[in-house]
């Protein structure tokens, strides 16, 4: 798909195939599958794996700060996350390396959980947190990739071309005012926006040449036709084996 005019022409290229994706973006959309199909199918106990302030303190049950994000409800809402994990999550994956993409993931993920929780604890007139599904991820990924060019071209929604930064910026908006509109929760917009903070000190890093490799997914298929590579060896006598 693309856009042109006189002056400029944005072309959208769109991510590569499944068979092509590097190994986390791989594992966090497989990641999301399972919890959606685990949940539907009653298979995962979502009562312990959701974001709980009180669970969290004083009853410590800190995995739920990990584990909040296989909680999925409504299968536009994964088709909807998949779609962005898809989108984005290859790209910053190659920016950043496979390692510190999934650096960057768990920290997002566990910074927007403790801020949304500290706060609701610290806070409870303000609102509380309903901590589950990927939008918190998600808005990180975002604000990320739009950093690592804020000037590059892209279209919204495949049709309206505009910036990067513009598109976060717009995305942002619509973050902010939804959560406005249906809680008036300061926690739960602390939790929305808590993975901000690691998306700009990634991308800060990578700028300073802390990038890493990508590695991509490799299928081997079993050959009983391929040739085995072996070694020569001669011996004093004069032998070779």
């Amino acid at each position: 798909m693309s856009f042109s005019t006189p002056e400029r022409r944005v072309v959208w290229a769109g991510p590569p195939g499944w068979s092509r994706l590097p190994n986390v973006t791989r594992a966090l959309l497989v990641l999301t599958a399972a919890g959606y199909l685990g949940g539907v199918l009653r298979l995962l106990p979502e009562q312990i794996l959701v974001l709980e302030p009180k669970a969290i303190w004083p009853a410590l049950q800190l995995w739920r700060l990990v584990t909040y994000p296989l909680v999925i409800s409504g299968i536009i809402n994964v088709l909807i996350g998949a779609f962005i994990l898809w989108s984005f999550g290859w790209e910053l994956e190659v920016a950043l390396g496979s390692r510190r993409f999934g650096l960057f993931a768990s920290m997002a993920i566990v910074g927007a959980g403790a801020l949304g929780v500290a706060a609701a604890l610290l806070f409870p007139r303000m609102g509380s947190v309903s901590g589950a599904g990927l939008s918190a991820l998600l808005t990180a990924m975002i604000v990320a990739w739009a950093l690592l060019g804020r000037r590059l071209k892209t279209l919204f929604l495949g049709i309206i071309p505009m910036s990067r930064q513009t598109m976060a910026i717009l995305i942002l908006v619509i973050v902010v005012f939804g959560v406005i509109e249906s809680s008036r929760s300061l926690p739960q917009l602390l939790f929305l926006l808590g993975g901000l903070p690691v998306a700009w000190l990634f991308v800060r890093a990578s700028r300073r040449g802390g990038g890493g490799t990508v590695r991509p997914f490799r299928r081997r298929r079993w050959n009983p036709f391929r040739r085995r590579r072996f070694t020569v060896v001669e011996d004093r006598s004069g032998r070779v084996h």
